[in-house]
């Protein structure tokens, strides 16, 4: 089941808070008298806090008035800037049956105090069958309403103890048929549509005080039952028929055409009663009918997604078999249809502020109020409210980039459908390499490494970091002209040195060690230590002509020949001259 809570024995026609505060609060004007007989008790306003969002189980009523005549239209606004801070819980509007216009303060209603009924409109000559306030912020304060006569009116309560009326345009049509909606445009604040039982549609162009188009959305005598913007797009509408014969839903491009339909979507087998569009995600709609069906429905693909259950085991069962295309028992044969006729939904809508949530009428009176979330999924991708709304996405260098999605209170109505924001940032974990990679880059900016690496040594000898100091030490060097011979320096070896005590080298006794036989025959001489070493520290730095002298000294003579070979052909030659000497 989807239901979240549910109000008992009430005939009503309901109104959503639009602040956030009080999300779960609900605003119920009885469409009927309550009584038991042919009396007229009048109606009456309350104010029920659905629980929702908190741990209590149960709605309950928060406050209420008796009214003189019954509802038969509700609407709530949190009201524009100017009069916002006056009224905490913004303005509720009732219309009446007999043809007025209440506007009331619910905070009033809530608390107790002062006098709740802020202005009484007496314009319309009957039944006020439809209204709505303005859904624009600056807007706010403007509230439109139709007739069973026909006739629209728009209020201003700018001054809400002294509204302000005025028609939408000097000559209405006089038709005489019932309003059976009234519908601001989501996008421009100036347009509002009136909908009425000879199937057409006229769209009002208040700065202009004339009529922009009208609609022939229905065969003469077919009834518009409902209608709604799109809540992205201003030019989208949707109609909703009430004809048994051609129970269809469709949906208008208004920059196309006023005679024929963008698309129609039929899942209905019985005239339509209600319909909303859901503000959170304009792929989605509710609708419900007389064939007692409440479906959810997916824009992209123009097919229902699935049914809203009613409390009737049996005609649940119906409602799967019809998503299912098999037939099962028909509900509507029981007790001549009376059991199911009346669960029939009237109304359907979409809490303004809690994502996912609907809540619906019927004519057994009961209100109720249920979660879609799961329902919604059935479509194949999530809803829009479950979709990340932001990223992050970290780079080289600290560097943070992160897009988000505009936050819909602080967006203006223009800016509504727009793209998300995208920062750019850095995220500094240690300030001190931070600053030593600038460093760094300056220094290789400016070809001045080896001044770099210097700053570092002092740096490290400063703090008494001998390995550290050896380290740059040895970094510097190799960004030096002369890289090699600094090398080895660094290292210890000294080419002069190394090479003078090469070309000075005197073996005291290089025949040490041998026999007398050996020293006879004139046997190769042993390299010493000492002379190896020599030999060693003349081949590091490159002299091979003072190793070569050096093997000569000691005596090792054929190793002079093998190290003349790789010296170059002057002292390979030069010494097989003085071998053969």
């Amino acid at each position: 089941m989807t239901r979240i809570t549910q109000i008992e024995d009430r005939g009503a026609c309901v109104a959503w808070s639009p602040i956030k505060g009080h999300a779960d609060v609900m605003a119920l004007g009885a469409k009927d008298s309550g009584g038991i007989g042919f009396d007229d008790y009048g109606g009456e306003l309350e104010l029920c806090d659905l629980n929702i969002t908190s741990s209590k189980d149960s709605p309950e009523v928060i406050g209420s008035i008796k009214t003189a005549t019954r509802f038969s239209s509700i609407g709530w606004t949190p009201g524009s800037a100017s009069i916002s801070p006056s009224f905490g819980m913004g303005l509720l509007a009732g219309g009446m049956v007999d043809g007025t216009v209440h506007v009331w303060n619910p905070q009033s209603i809530v608390t107790g105090t002062g006098n709740s009924l802020v202005s009484t409109v007496k314009r319309h000559q009957g039944g006020v069958t439809a209204l709505q306030f303005n859904p624009h912020a600056a807007s706010a304060n403007l509230l439109a309403s139709g007739a069973s006569n026909g006739e629209v009116l728009i209020t201003s309560l700018d001054n809400p103890s002294e509204p302000h009326v005025y028609v939408p345009a000097p000559e209405q049509p006089t038709s005489g048929s019932e309003v059976t909606q009234v519908a601001w445009n989501s996008q421009v604040a100036h347009i509002v549509a009136s909908s009425t039982k000879n199937g057409s549609v006229v769209v009002w162009d208040l700065k202009s005080k004339k009529p922009w188009c009208e609609l022939r959305a229905e065969t003469a005598g077919v009834a518009v039952s409902d209608m709604a913007w799109n809540p992205t797009q201003g030019l989208h509408m949707i109609t909703a028929s009430s004809d048994d014969r051609n129970p269809f839903l469709k949906l208008w491009d208004l920059r196309a055409s006023t005679t024929m339909p963008l698309a129609t979507l039929s899942g209905h087998s019985q005239g339509i009663l209600g319909l909303d569009w859901c503000p959170h995600d304009d792929s989605l709609l509710v609708s419900c009918g007389k064939d007692n069906r409440t479906i959810l429905w997916d824009l992209f693909t123009l097919k229902p997604i699935a049914d809203i259950p009613n409390d009737d085991p049996v005609q649940n069962q119906q409602q799967s078999s019809q998503a299912s295309g098999v037939d099962a028992f028909d509900a509507s044969n029981v007790y001549g249809g009376l059991g199911s006729s009346q669960q029939k939904r009237y109304d359907v809508q979409w809490s303004p502020v809690t994502r996912g949530v609907v809540s619906t009428c019927s004519f057994d009176r009961k209100v109720q109020a249920h979660s879609v979330n799961g329902l919604v999924t059935k479509c194949g991708r999530p809803p829009k409210w479950l979709k990340p709304s932001s990223s992050v996405s970290c780079g080289f260098g600290g560097a943070v980039v992160s897009c988000a999605s505009p936050v819909e209170e602080q967006q203006s109505q223009s800016q509504k459908g727009s793209g998300g924001i995208i920062k750019i940032g850095t995220a500094v974990e240690h300030p001190e390499l931070v600053q030593a990679s600038q460093k760094f880059e300056e220094a290789i900016a400016q070809n001045d490494l080896i001044g770099f690496c210097k700053s570092l040594v002092a740096k490290a000898e400063s703090m008494g970091d001998k390995d550290e100091a050896q380290v740059w030490s040895f970094m510097q060097i190799i960004f030096e002209a002369n890289a090699r011979q600094q090398l080895l320096v660094h290292l210890g070896f000294h080419a002069d040195i190394i090479a003078k005590k090469a070309m000075e080298y005197t073996e005291d006794d290089g025949m040490a060690g041998l026999s007398l036989d050996d020293k006879k025959a004139g046997a190769t001489l042993p390299m010493t230590a000492s002379a190896r070493d020599t030999v060693k520290n003349a081949l590091m730095v490159g002299n091979f002509e003072a190793a070569v002298e050096c093997c000569f000294r000691s005596g090792n003579l054929a190793d002079a020949l093998v190290l003349a070979s790789c010296g170059g052909s002057e002292l390979w030659s030069k010494t097989q001259a003085r071998y053969f000497e």
